[in-house]
């Protein structure tokens, strides 16, 4: 597959009190770069439906090294490959107009069945589904909770109906907008990500009671997303310095 280029210019509402991209923002700009350059290879949205299948992400790797400026024109690159027998592995890749690196992110995603919800491995697909079989990661080295944490706060609430996409449960970058609405001033390490990690685990549907737990240990804070007994998400953050 040839990589997907397209250019966007940073709206208004993207952005926070600082005129530049919110990080949930980026997450979004990945969701939307995966569904464009999924659709142009015949296997978005309308592909997968049509076959009673659904893309989901599971575990996204997000590194933020410059965010983009309000009304500030930026090229978004990214291409899919096999990561393993259920999973394919995308990057996404965005550029300010120099070329430079603003940011990356790894994401697996797997194709589950409607009805199930359960993975469904390519080879039983494979008259339908032509992803090739590699895909360069972007950020090699993985990010690991601490051993331990110094601070700890829990924050409880019901997902709301607003969160809610159009595969009818919670949208991926609403766990990070969460976790960064109801952590606590005196828990923030520094004002914005640098890197953070989400492993999904178990979608979530409004009305469910939400309990997220919050620890910190120097510049890195650890959240869990729960429902009930049940683990939904779980977000580890590195803050800038």
């Amino acid at each position: 597959m040839q990589d997907l280029n397209i250019t966007h210019t940073v709206t208004s509402y993207e952005c926070g009190a600082d005129h530049r991209l919110k990080p949930d923002m980026f997450m979004q700009y990945c969701q939307e770069a995966a569904e464009t350059h999924a659709s142009r290879n015949n296997l978005g949205y309308d592909w997968s439906m049509s076959n009673g299948l659904i893309w989901v992400e599971v575990q996204g790797d997000f590194r933020i090294i410059r965010s983009p400026r309000w009304k500030e024109e930026i090229c978004i690159r990214s291409n899919t490959g096999k990561a393993s027998a259920l999973q394919a592995r995308r990057f996404v890749e965005a550029r300010d107009a120099e070329g430079n690196i603003l940011a990356q992110a790894d994401l697996l995603w797997v194709l589950i069945d409607i009805n199930s919800r359960r993975p469904i491995p390519f080879k039983r697909i494979l008259d339908r589904v032509n992803i090739p079989d590699a895909c360069p990661a972007l950020i090699e080295d993985e990010l690991k909770p601490s051993p331990e944490y110094s601070a700890t706060a829990t924050t409880e609430f019901t997902a709301p109906r607003r969160d809610i996409d159009f595969n009818g449960h919670i949208n991926n970058s609403a766990y990070l907008t969460w976790v960064l609405d109801t952590l606590p001033d005196s828990m923030r390490p520094g004002a914005a990500p640098a890197r953070f990690r989400v492993n999904f685990k178990r979608e979530t549907f409004a009305g469910h009671p939400i309990r997220i737990e919050h620890k910190r240990n120097g510049h890195q804070t650890y959240h869990t997303i729960c429902s009930g007994s049940e683990l939904r998400a779980e977000i580890i953050i590195e803050w800038q310095a």
